[in-house]
C-alpha cells in the first residue's frame, strides 16, 4: 500500500520572516490545526519542521490523530537550509551544512535539502551534490513560479538520493498541497523508503488564492495582536512573533496597526500576491539561468 507524507510544514513556532526589511510571522497556525488538516486530507504521516525549533513539532505530536507526527526542524546553516526529520533534540543553527547533517545523523535522523534552488529562501544550491544528504525536495508547493521545482527534478533525476515532496505550508489550509509517496503507511516505513531512495512525490503548486488567503489571515491576526497590546490586554500566546510585538515601541505598534489595517482593504492583498509571484518568478529565471551557464562553462572546461 502506498502511503502519503507531507515532510515540510510550519506552525506558529516557526519564528519571524523578514519581508522587505519588515519582520512578519512565518506562520500563525496552531500545531493541532496542522495535524487536523493532515488527517482531513488523508495523510498518513506529517513532519512538522519549524525554523530552528522543535516546539511546534512536539506540541503537534501531543494531538490525538490517525496521522502519525514526525518531529522535525528546518535548520538554518551557514550555507543554506536543511530539513532534519526524526529528531530527538534541537539542531543548533549556524553550523556548516555538513556539520548540521552530521548532527542530524548522530540522532538517527534524516537530512533533506529543501527547495534546493530557491531564489527567495536560503538554499543549499549546487552544494547539494557534495553533502551527505538522504533526500532532495524536488516538489515544494510554495514555490508557485514552477522554475525552481522543474530545475530540481531535472538536476537530480539520476541521483541516488530520495526525491520527496512537501507543502512547505505556512497556513494549515496548505498542508498536503505537495507530498511524498512511499511503500507502507507508518513513519518508520517512510524513514526506510527515504534511506533506500524509493520515495515518490505528488501534488501541485499552491494556488495563488491560497497565498492571498494566508497573507490576509496573517495580517488580520497581527492587527488583532497589535490592538490587544495597545489596550494592555494579555496576548495569551507564547509564539516568538507575539513576543516580538510585545517588545515594539508604542509608535511602531501604532504605525504597524495602521499599515496592516490599510493592507486588509481590497484589493491590496491580491495585488501583493500577484506582484510577489511575478517578482519571485523573475528571480527564479535569473538565478537558474546563471546556474545553467556556470554548469555549461564547467563542462566546457573539463572537455578541453
Amino acid at each position: 500500500m502506498k502511503g502519503r507524507a507531507d515532510i515540510h510544514v510550519h506552525t506558529k513556532y516557526s519564528g519571524l520572516t523578514t519581508v522587505e526589511f519588515i519582520n512578519v510571522p512565518d506562520s500563525i497556525s496552531e500545531p493541532r490545526d496542522v495535524v487536523r488538516a493532515a488527517e482531513s486530507k488523508g495523510l498518513n504521516v506529517l513532519c512538522v519542521t519549524d525554523h530552528n525549533s522543535l516546539k511546534g513539532a512536539l506540541r503537534a505530536k501531543e494531538t490525538t490523530s490517525k496521522t502519525e507526527v514526525v518531529v522535525g526542524e528546518e535548520i538554518m546553516t551557514s550555507g543554506g537550509e536543511v530539513l532534519g526529520l526524526f529528531l530527538q533534540e534541537t539542531v543548533p543553527a549556524g553550523l556548516s551544512p555538513q556539520e548540521t547533517i552530521d548532527v542530524i545523523h548522530t540522532q538517527g535522523g534524516i537530512a533533506i535539502a529543501p527547495h534546493p534552488f530557491s531564489p527567495r529562501c536560503k538554499s543549499l544550491g549546487t552544494a547539494v551534490s557534495r553533502l551527505d544528504l538522504d533526500g532532495i525536495e524536488v516538489l515544494n508547493s510554495m514555490h508557485i513560479d514552477g522554475y525552481s521545482n522543474a530545475y530540481a527534478k531535472q538536476a537530480f533525476s539520476g541521483s541516488r538520493l530520495a526525491k520527496v515532496g512537501g507543502s512547505d505550508a505556512h497556513h494549515y489550509s496548505m498542508v498536503g498541497n505537495a507530498y511524498t509517496t512511499f511503500e507502507g503507511t507508518t513513519a518508520e516505513e517512510l524513514r526506510k523508503a527515504i534511506l533506500q531512495g524509493t520515495t515518490g512525490f505528488g501534488g501541485a503548486q499552491t494556488p495563488l488564492r491560497q497565498i492571498v488567503w494566508m497573507i490576509t489571515n496573517l495580517t488580520a491576526r497581527v492587527d488583532y495582536t497589535l490592538f490587544r497590546s495597545l489596550l494592555g490586554l494579555d496576548l495569551r500566546d507564547d509564539a516568538e512573533w507575539v513576543e516580538y510585538v510585545s517588545g515594539m515601541s508604542l509608535s511602531t505598534r501604532l504605525t504597524s496597526l495602521v499599515g496592516g489595517t490599510l493592507f486588509l482593504a481590497p484589493p491590496f492583498q491580491l495585488m501583493a500576491g500577484v506582484i510577489g509571484s511575478a517578482v519571485h518568478g523573475s528571480r527564479s529565471r535569473s538565478r537558474l539561468s546563471v546556474m545553467a551557464e556556470d554548469a555549461s562553462a564547467s563542462v566546457g572546461s573539463a572537455e578541453k
